[in-house]
């Protein structure tokens, strides 16, 4: 709907009598609606997560799942991880606190992980 509307507002500007300026807007609006948008690297995220004073979960070896106050990344491989897990960075002073959770644990099991570093 927004993109459809995004598109329309491109296409009949109220005061662009320019129809070439008015193409090349549209299709402007087009190549980023359907560009190819890299996810966040580890890197990144970590780098927000420390900054903002978030957890970060690193999914690894598995598809990434978004938790509610939390940053995300999927890694293919992980420092200290042989196979499937999942490595929880809690806030600590500059630095996450890591805590390693083996296979592939729920979202309720990674949320209690969170709260129970954040209270230590």
């Amino acid at each position: 709907m927004n993109l459809t509307i995004l598109c329309l507002a491109m296409l009949f500007p109220a005061d662009s009598p320019n129809t070439e300026a008015v193409h090349l807007r549209a299709k402007a609006a087009l190549a980023l609606a359907f560009a190819d948008v890299k996810p966040p690297t580890y890197d990144e995220q970590r780098d927000r997560a420390a900054k903002e004073g978030k957890p970060l979960v690193v999914w690894v070896g598995q598809p990434v799942r978004p938790l509610d106050g939390c940053f995300a990344v999927r890694c293919d491989k992980f420092p200290g991880v042989a196979t499937e897990g999942v490595v929880v960075g809690v806030p600590s002073g500059k630095d996450l606190k890591r805590i390693d959770l083996p296979g592939r644990p729920t979202d309720s099991t990674v949320r209690a992980a969170v709260r129970q570093a954040g209270s230590m």
